[in-house]
């Protein structure tokens, strides 16, 4: 486990450049604090993205709050540079499951009590768990007073349980029973807990430094296309990858989508990890007119900064749309496994799509019928005409200036 205050870590003395919030962290050192709060949210960036609401509300509830997020190690610069962090507790997640893929079972108690005596020695007085279910030994003992957990975030995809023998070690428990659709009032239910739910902002806050932004402009620029918004030509990300393989609409259609924006004077940035550079190669192989591949090149600050800079996104249920929504980009979000009730931005400018089948929303990573002709018919039902005119529209309706409003379709077959 790695600690550091955000004031103190040596990439961010220069000052933050916040894309969609005015910076205010806590005036006060973390002894003098009203209240040290942690929260606990570790993996998977979109979920991180959909809970930052929170860190808004529990800072425009308490300023002089010292407020800690606990992360992956991996996933750090999703929420490091956002303007309301503190500090991060950074997470080796996979020294951990090394541990316990290797039996060191007696390594790996010795380690997490350690771990829960360096959080009792921080003194936090509220403990927000968002993985209760998996962090039940760090609660006990940890020392605060007020000890949230919200349960089964998670279930439609586990498909079980282990809230009733785990929620006596929290102060308040939010179960299956009482979760809202939408995970971002999912991610929102400790401030029940608190007494804090009126007047609350759902839109998520994210953050990057200048140097960031620099990155992303001078990218761009070595590629040919002119930073800001004033440029001839407008800018369309495809973020074609998910984590989970029932989330992807076809290669050689995101391909096409290309080729046909590309036709009515678009720049196309394919958008990656390091990881996916052999599927998004392929993708570029198809096109007619070669994109710019950003593969591996930004990390996650630096993917906000292009994200805010482009006209649209085009992308299916992942991180870079809940980014898009956050920074008031336009997006099309193509759904297929997940529901587009809980998971589309609930603030921003978007149209998220999906087709009505029988089997979805399954909220799984392996298709059903992935062994027949009806494998992810959910996401292949999307046709390229339907995603190139709703890109359109949104691109139009942009340079119109209708900005700040969510759509969403759902069509039937």
């Amino acid at each position: 486990m790695a600690y550091f205050d955000i004031g103190s870590y040596p990439e961010f003395l220069a000052p933050l450049t916040p894309c969609n919030a005015a910076m205010r962290r806590c005036p006060v050192s973390r002894e003098k604090a009203s209240h040290r709060i942690l929260i606990m949210r570790v993996i998977a960036n979109g979920d991180i993205v959909m809970g930052t609401p929170l860190l808004a509300a529990l800072r425009a509830a308490y300023p002089e709050a010292h407020l800690t997020w606990m992360v992956e190690s991996s996933l750090h610069d999703t929420i490091d540079a956002n303007p309301f962090v503190d500090s991060i507790l950074s997470w080796e997640g996979l020294y951990w499951k090394r541990m316990m893929r290797r039996a060191m079972y007696p390594l790996w108690l010795t380690k997490a009590l350690k771990f829960r005596r360096e959080l009792r020695e921080r003194r936090f007085d509220t403990f927000i768990s968002f993985h209760p279910e998996d962090w039940s030994l760090l609660v006990q003992n940890v020392g605060a007073s007020t000890r949230i957990g919200v349960f089964d975030t998670f279930r439609a995809f586990h498909r079980s349980t282990k809230t009733s023998s785990l929620r006596r070690f929290y102060t308040h428990a939010f179960t299956f029973e009482d979760l809202p659709v939408h995970r971002t009032d999912q991610y929102l239910l400790p401030l029940r807990a608190l007494g804090l739910e009126e007047g609350v902002s759902r839109k998520a806050v994210v953050g990057y430094t200048a140097a960031d932004r620099k990155r992303v402009q001078d990218f761009l620029q070595q590629e040919g296309v002119e930073a800001g918004p004033r440029r001839a030509e407008r800018l369309v990300v495809l973020a074609p990858l998910a984590g989970w393989k029932t989330r992807h609409w076809p290669g050689e259609r995101y391909a096409e989508l290309g080729d046909r924006l590309g036709e009515v004077g678009c720049r196309i940035v394919l958008m990656g990890a390091g990881k996916e550079e052999a599927d998004l190669q392929k993708i570029a192989a198809r096109m007619r007119v070669p994109p710019i591949l950003a593969v591996g090149v930004f990390n996650f600050r630096q993917v906000f900064s292009l994200i805010e800079e482009a006209d649209l996104l085009v992308s299916g249920d992942t991180g870079p749309m809940h980014v898009a929504g956050a920074v008031d980009t336009p997006y099309v979000a193509l759904f297929g496994s997940t529901p587009i009730e809980g998971r589309a931005p609930i603030v921003g400018h978007g149209l998220p799509m999906a087709h009505s089948v029988d089997c979805a929303p399954c909220d799984r990573d392996v298709c059903a019928f992935a062994e027949t002709d009806a494998a992810y018919k959910c996401m292949r039902l999307l046709t390229v005409e339907e995603v190139f005119e709703a890109s359109l529209s949104l691109l139009d309706s942009a340079r119109s200036g209708l900005e700040g409003r969510v759509s969403r379709s759902q069509t039937s077959v």
